[in-house]
């Protein structure tokens, strides 16, 4: 039952962040400077905000009605929303106008990058092989993105300033139903190969290599991150 319950919390959402005071203003009102410097994205459909629709071989996409029927141009977006989602709501909560654009998009290149990375993929989680099933983008191949993504950083802002938006950056993570969902109560061999906690077991050894994997970038430049999970 305890591993149950970690896998649930490991399945919604975590938030890496700098450590701060605790101090910072209420209301959704936009700030005259954001809270952090920058919003880095990971994760499944839950906060995609159109990496899929730069996918071909993607079997999820968000690129038709009523999709984004309520967001600011009443057209698809590639969020899996009529409107606004999590990460939309938590930039503009912390001061910045708008999300960043997903990271394959062209939007995501030049002074926009100074205000994070979106590397979540719909129908991509915690295992390789959940997101290889339907041609999303792996956690994996987020973390090579987001190493990519500090090189370009590193070309726009210089080094130092990139060091310091990386190591004030909140970092979110939200991903893990699908390796439940899309893939163990359909893989007949993988069901077999594993019981429920077992599979718990795996999904947790799994989240922990990448936390410490997603930690160790945080803090490479000195930043010493708090970590919450929901």
């Amino acid at each position: 039952m305890a591993r149950r319950l970690a896998l649930v919390a490991l399945s919604t959402l975590l938030i890496l962040s700098p450590a701060t005071d605790g101090g910072g203003g209420g209301g959704g009102a936009v700030q005259a400077e954001p809270i952090v410097p920058a919003v880095i994205s990971f994760g499944d459909s839950t906060i995609d905000v159109g990496n899929n629709n730069y996918l071909p071989g993607a079997v999820f996409k968000a690129n038709y009605e009523p999709y984004g029927v309520n967001y600011d141009r009443h057209e698809p977006t590639g969020r899996f929303s009529d409107g606004k989602i999590v990460t939309d709501i938590t930039a503009e909560s912390l001061g910045f106008e708008s999300s960043s654009p997903p990271y394959l998009s062209p939007h995501a290149s030049g002074k926009s990058l100074l205000a994070g990375a979106n590397f979540a993929s719909a129908a991509s989680s915690y295992l390789d092989d959940t997101a290889a099933m339907y041609d999303a983008i792996t956690l994996t191949q987020q973390l090579k993105y987001y190493e990519e993504y500090q090189s370009k950083l590193a070309a726009v802002a210089g080094r130092r300033r990139a060091r310091a938006i990386l190591s004030g950056a909140l970092y979110v993570v939200s991903t893990g139903t699908g390796d439940f969902i899309q893939n163990y109560y359909h893989n007949a061999s993988l069901s077999r190969r594993y019981n429920v906690d077992q599979y718990c077991d795996l999904l947790v050894g799994t989240f922990s290599g990448f936390a410490n994997v997603s930690i160790y970038a945080a803090v490479a430049v000195s930043a010493t991150p708090s970590v919450n999970a929901w």
